[in-house]
């Protein structure tokens, strides 16, 4: 596990829901930056959240093709495609490919 030395990503966050509710003494306004704060802990991460986003949208797109294949390769004209318990191609048929 990795460690971080850096204490900046441990805020404590406060965010009071009430305007007019007062928590110790203190009010929205004096809180107002923890509004701010959840995100600030994302900045340095943002490269890796984008590309983990890109590698989930590559496996998808990757297994889509891959399974339309496997099914091309095992299609047979004569059985229904529920019978075969086909699950892309009957939805690419509703989309009118095939």
């Amino acid at each position: 596990m990795k460690t971080l030395n850096s204490m900046w990503r441990f805020y404590h966050v406060e965010t009071l829901l009430n305007r007019n509710l007062a928590l110790d003494g203190r009010d929205q306004e004096a809180t107002a930056s923890a509004l701010w704060v959840g995100n600030d802990r994302l900045i340095n991460l943002s490269g890796k959240l984008l590309g983990a986003h890109v590698a989930h949208a590559g496996l998808v797109v990757f297994w889509a093709g891959a399974m339309n294949l496997f099914e091309v390769a095992h299609f047979l004209p004569e059985k229904p495609m529920y019978v075969k318990g086909l699950i892309l191609l009957p939805h690419l048929a509703t989309l009118g490919w095939g």
